[in-house]
C-alpha cells in the first residue's frame, strides 16, 4: 500500500485540536545500496519522533559488539550444528534483548513503525493502549478515541509514549 493511502487512514485517528499540527512523513534514500529509510513525525513543523534503520541497526550493532565476550566459545566450522549450539541461542537471545532495550530508550527501526502504520487502524483503542509496541501505544495517546479523563490517567512508560502524552495534554487544555 502506498505510504500516502496510510497516513491517511492513520492520521484521521488524530484528535481535532492536533489534526493541523502533527504531520507524518517517510522517505527512502536512493543513494544508499539498500535503499535506508525513514519515519518521522513532526509537531507544529519541529521534529518529535524519528524511525531509522541505519541509525537503530548502527546502535544495536555496537552494543552486541560490546556485549559479545559474554557469549560461549563461537563454533570454528560453520555447518549446520551452528544453529544448534550454545554459541547461537546465546547470541540471538542476546540480540532480543538489545532490540527490547532499545525500543524502552525510545529507538525505533522504520520496518517496526511502517507495520504499526499498517495494523493501527484496525486496533480498538484498548487494544492499541495496551499494544506491545511502544509506537502503537504513544500513537494512541495522539487518538480522538482517548477522552481527557483517561489521558490524567495515563503514564507514559517510554519516551514516544511520554512525549505524545504531554503534546496531548497541552493540547487539551488550550
Amino acid at each position: 500500500m502506498q505510504f500516502s493511502k496510510i497516513k491517511k487512514r492513520v492520521m484521521s485517528f488524530v484528535t481535532p485540536s492536533l489534526q493541523s499540527r502533527i504531520n507524518l512523513y517517510a522517505t527512502v534514500d536512493r543513494h544508499f545500496h539498500d535503499g535506508e529509510s525513514r519515519v518521522w513525525m513532526t509537531l507544529d513543523g519541529e521534529p518529535f519522533f524519528k524511525a531509522e534503520d541505519l541509525r537503530f541497526t548502527l546502535e544495536s550493532n555496537r552494543r552486541y559488539e560490546l556485549a559479545k565476550a559474554r557469549l560461549p566459545e563461537k563454533p570454528v566450522r560453520f555447518t549446520l550444528d551452528i544453529f544448534q549450539s550454545d554459541w547461537y541461542k546465546a547470541s540471538s537471545e542476546l540480540n532480543e534483548q538489545i532490540e527490547r532495550e532499545l525500543k524502552e530508550e525510545g529507538w525505533h527501526a522504520n520496518y517496526d513503525v511502517q507495520q504499526d502504520l499498517l495494523l493501527y487502524p484496525t486496533l480498538s483503542i484498548e487494544e492499541a493502549l495496551t499494544h506491545r509496541h511502544a509506537f502503537i501505544r504513544g500513537f494512541a495517546l495522539l487518538d480522538r478515541r482517548v477522552g481527557k479523563r483517561r489521558l490524567e490517567r495515563i503514564n507514559g512508560d517510554t519516551p514516544f509514549e511520554f512525549t505524545c502524552l504531554k503534546i496531548r495534554l497541552e493540547a487539551e487544555s488550550n
